[in-house]
């Protein structure tokens, strides 16, 4: 690995979300020296393409393939599985999961979070709509922006799109996390992915974190989180370079 290049910080939104969901934490990044790409993932009113959990990680290997350099994986809930699944590109130098499903081969992200109770954007807040799993509005400004500036909780509340049942449902079958350095950011105020859920995830990494936020904070507190990357990625890089 040569360490003369700051890596691309690629960051991946959750279910229901787009790139848009990572622009303040891009921008930070950004105004670091950190060049970012804010990935779209395949879905209903978003990107083309195949919108199961197997087109996704296609999606993200084709991405990946495309950045030259080394590369920091960042995923944000649900795209924490396919950073499971997928994460071990050949460029792929840390991982960072941002209250993501940090998953174990046979686990999906439906198995995860129904498993304990206390969710409010688990099996019985969401619809099915033929193929598709939507979230109310109102469900996900409690459930993913609470802390948020009501203004921007509804603005993110609004441009949520549809999801494929699939993404939920889908079973991993490898750990790339096992495979890189990867750290979890625990966030402590979350009412989708409960804190003992995460805390669950984040102690099979041996690296973690918390913030006192909502389910969201790349909206919430960018700054906070564009410093977890950042740090994260310096110390795998230092360490690197010294070895």
């Amino acid at each position: 690995m040569t360490t003369d290049r700051v890596p691309t910080v690629v960051l991946v939104h959750g279910m229901w979300h787009g790139g848009w969901a990572w622009e303040r934490v891009a921008a930070l990044l950004e105004a670091q020296g950190h060049p970012c790409v804010r990935v779209t993932l395949p879905g209903a009113d978003r990107a083309p393409g195949d919108p199961t959990f197997r087109g996704h990680c296609d999606h993200l290997v084709r991405v990946l393939a495309g950045v030259p350099g080394d590369v920091v994986l960042v995923g944000h809930s649900y795209s924490g599985a396919l950073l499971t699944e997928v994460g071990a590109a050949p460029n792929v130098r840390a991982m960072v999961f941002v209250s993501a499903f940090c998953l174990e081969a046979g686990e999906s992200v439906a198995s995860v979070n129904d498993a304990v109770a206390g969710s409010q954007a688990g099996r019985d807040d969401i619809r099915r709509v033929g193929d598709n799993l939507v979230i109310d509005p109102e469900t996900a400004r409690h459930a993913f922006y609470h802390d948020c500036p009501p203004a921007d909780a509804a603005d993110a509340a609004a441009r949520l799109t549809p999801e494929h049942a699939d993404a939920r449902e889908a079973v991993v079958t490898r750990a790339a996390w096992r495979e890189v350095p990867s750290h979890f950011v625990v966030c402590t105020l979350d009412r989708a992915c409960t804190p003992d859920v995460q805390r669950m995830m984040a102690a099979r990494l041996g690296s973690s974190s918390e913030l006192e936020s909502s389910h969201s904070p790349m909206l919430s507190m960018p700054d906070a989180v564009a410093r977890e990357i950042v740090e994260f990625a310096s110390r795998h890089r230092a360490s690197v370079g010294a070895s």
